[in-house]
């Protein structure tokens, strides 16, 4: 049973033969044809490079004296190479004496066949690397599957969490608000009935009270849209006239040191969006890209088409494999190391002084992208800026005429 799977896994290996000698290359090819294995061959070390990338060999077979690269000069480059790191080299040769043989195993050659070859020798030796093979196959899938399933154990980890802090955070701002509405509701109809008592200091305090309330509902506006998104409030399509109208209403905003560039490409595929909160989002992360400038520097907005994005999402960590319309906003600031890239869009988080930042610029425009279905990449390291990708889902019906007929077309 064993020796029955071994050939059948050999069916599926790929055998690389190298030696300047064609008869002797065809001989061996057709012995290890004859196998079961699959056979590419080569006449030079130069020739057998060429087809590393095209044939995929595990194993390496090759004589050691060739004319031009040797053997061994073929060994070192493939182990130079990250395709060569797991092949398995074995050498022809009639060399027998312990220091050059020793010095083969040294340059990274893994067994060798001595020349003349015999038929049962080869297959014997060949099947042994097969085994290493798969081993280390087997090996490096396991590793593979370990990573995935930690990085999906994250994924869903961070998911749960969002999903709570979201919950949470909607049933505090939906108590939050009843008292508010109290709080404003007796501060304007205690304006209508005293404002004429006293010297007018009592109008003065009446009017902040209803002025930090109407602050503080504003906040609460910002909760819930890291809570739900709203999703379902009114769209219009995304395109770079929205995008113009919204960078005029930025201007003031900014300080006269700091440039917004905008490059907002034509022929966008459908994507329906609420004006209002792409103008919060933009707002935020400008404000955010501004002062990790300190006020000096270049704001770029730019707005595309991308496809085949494999990514995971910095906010949700779930993994990316689709084409979207890209809105993103990039600045040469300070930057985000990784530990703080990993809090960024936690609600009540900010690295700002305190009074400076609600901390809920980030984990609103989590809430808004996520609400639509899209979500956020963040390129960023200390030192060299940030650019923050907000990634809106195409409208299928819309992917197979954007080009014909671009909506978003200006």
């Amino acid at each position: 049973m064993e020796k029955l799977q071994e050939q059948a896994s050999a069916k599926s290996l790929r055998i690389l033969v190298v030696d300047d000698d064609p008869f002797i290359l065809q001989e061996i090819a057709l012995h290890l044809m004859g196998g079961g294995y699959l056979v590419e061959t080569a006449e030079s070390a130069v020739q057998a490079l060429e087809k590393m990338d095209t044939f995929h060999p595990k194993i390496v077979l090759t004589d050691w004296v060739m004319d031009g690269m040797d053997g061994l000069e073929l060994c070192q480059v493939l182990r130079q190479q990250k395709n060569g790191q797991l092949l398995y080299v074995i050498l022809l040769t009639s060399h027998d004496a312990e220091d050059s043989l020793v010095k083969a195993f040294e340059t990274g050659v893994d067994d060798y066949i001595p020349k003349p070859v015999t038929p049962r020798i080869l297959l014997a030796r060949v099947q042994a690397g097969a085994r290493l093979v798969r081993l280390q196959v087997e090996v490096e899938k396991a590793r593979r599957e370990q990573a995935e399933r930690a990085r999906m154990a994250q994924q869903i980890q961070r998911a749960h969490k969002m999903q709570a802090i979201g919950k949470l955070t909607g049933g505090i701002a939906h108590n939050f608000n009843n008292h508010l509405a109290a709080i404003l509701g007796y501060a304007e109809l205690a304006k209508e009935m005293f404002s004429d008592v006293g010297d007018g200091q009592l109008g003065e305090f009446l009017e902040n009270i209803q002025q930090a309330g109407i602050e503080a509902r504003d906040l609460v506006v910002s909760l819930r849209s890291f809570s739900s998104g709203d999703s379902d409030s009114c769209k219009i399509p995304l395109m770079g006239v929205m995008l113009d109208d919204i960078v005029r209403m930025l201007q003031p905003v900014m300080t006269a040191t700091t440039v917004l560039e905008t490059n907002f490409g034509k022929g966008i595929p459908l994507v329906l969006v609420n004006q209002d909160q792409i103008y919060q989002m933009v707002m935020s992360l400008c404000i955010n890209a501004r002062e990790a400038m300190d006020g000096k520097g270049e704001i770029f907005l730019h707005l595309q088409h991308v496809r085949d994005v494999h990514a995971s999402c910095t906010s949700c960590h779930e993994w990316l494999n689709d084409d979207f319309v890209e809105l993103s906003v990039s600045d040469s600031g300070r930057g985000i190391d990784a530990e703080t890239l990993q809090r960024v869009f936690d609600p009540f988080f900010s690295n700002k002084e305190v009074g400076r930042g609600t901390g809920l610029g980030l984990s609103v425009v989590h809430g808004i992208m996520h609400g639509w279905g899209g979500h956020i990449l963040v390129d960023s390291e200390p030192g060299k800026g940030s650019h923050f990708r907000l990634l809106f889902p195409v409208i299928p019906l819309m992917t197979d005429n954007a080009e014909a007929n671009p909506t978003g077309a200006e």
